[in-house]
């Protein structure tokens, strides 16, 4: 199977979409006609954001065998999970399984060697057990608990070279030492003066599970909000127009089951410049 590469004119629609705008309805039909599979997982990521799970489950059992049209393997794990979350919520377990197993035989096929299997026959195991089983491969985020005997900002900063302490560099390094061996609190702490600045994925999944952690339901929203309006989460393909790796994290499901909370962070993700 070939990868595609999508046009400027293409590209663009899918930009227009991802800054939450409505695309000409013309080029729109037109991207349906030339990338049908393309244009279904930009389908599929828009109305999982609107709940809309039906649709989410349609597009995504359209797209399953072509995903091979894509550079990138975060592509084809987000299309599944969301195949696989869609499912969960209208009871078609069985559906999914189906179509989940299919695929899997056809990357065997592919790929029969224990050493050579694809990251995509991978994830579809996963995505197999997550239907049996509620269990998604972030399940440990959920079971936060700090260190047994947690050392101190003051402890942990110690270690930092003295001139690299108070720089951004010295902080980040600070933040992510509070994350291994420090308490919840002197993490956020970091977090929160780091935050206006370009923190990776990961610091706003830590930061999210420590606030959650310590009942601050609303500073783990505006963390998810920042993450979103990072788009780190776009990089891979213009096809990615919604964050949907967030539907990854069993961490962000009660946030993403709750329809004011989802527009939220849909709405957080259309702007690079909004300040959350």
């Amino acid at each position: 199977m070939d990868v595609v590469t999508l046009p400027k004119k293409i590209r663009d629609l899918c930009a227009v979409i991802r800054d939450g705008g409505e695309p000409d309805p013309k080029a729109l039909a037109a991207f349906r006609e030339k990338f049908p599979h393309q244009a279904a997982a930009v389908e599929a990521e828009v109305a999982a954001f609107r709940q809309d799970w039906e649709t989410v489950l349609d597009r995504t059992l359209f797209v399953l065998p072509w995903l091979g049209e894509w550079y990138y393997s975060n592509v084809r794990a987000e299309q599944m999970t969301l195949l696989a979350f869609s499912a969960r919520q209208l009871g078609r377990e069985e559906e999914a399984r189906a179509a989940l197993t299919r695929e899997r035989e056809s990357l065997l096929r592919e790929n029969p060697e224990a050493d050579s299997r694809s990251p995509g026959y991978t994830y579809a195991g996963y995505m197999l057990e997550y239907l049996e089983t509620g269990i998604l491969p972030y399940d440990k985020e959920l079971h936060y608990a700090g260190p047994e005997s947690p050392k101190s900002r003051e402890e942990l900063e110690a270690s930092i070279p003295p001139k690299d302490r108070g720089t951004l560099t010295g902080r980040q390094k600070l933040m992510n030492l509070c994350c291994l061996y420090g308490t919840a609190a002197d993490a956020l702490d970091l977090y929160e003066e780091l935050k206006g600045g370009l923190l990776t994925e990961m610091w706003h999944q830590q930061a999210i599970q420590r606030y959650l952690y310590l009942g601050a339901e609303e500073a783990a929203i505006q963390a998810a909000e920042r993450w979103a309006a990072g788009r780190l989460w776009n990089n891979a393909a213009p096809t990615q127009v919604r964050p949907v790796c967030f539907f990854q994290h069993p961490i962000l499901h009660p946030f993403l089951l709750d329809l004011e909370k989802i527009r939220r962070l849909e709405s957080a993700g259309f702007c690079l410049s909004k300040e959350v």
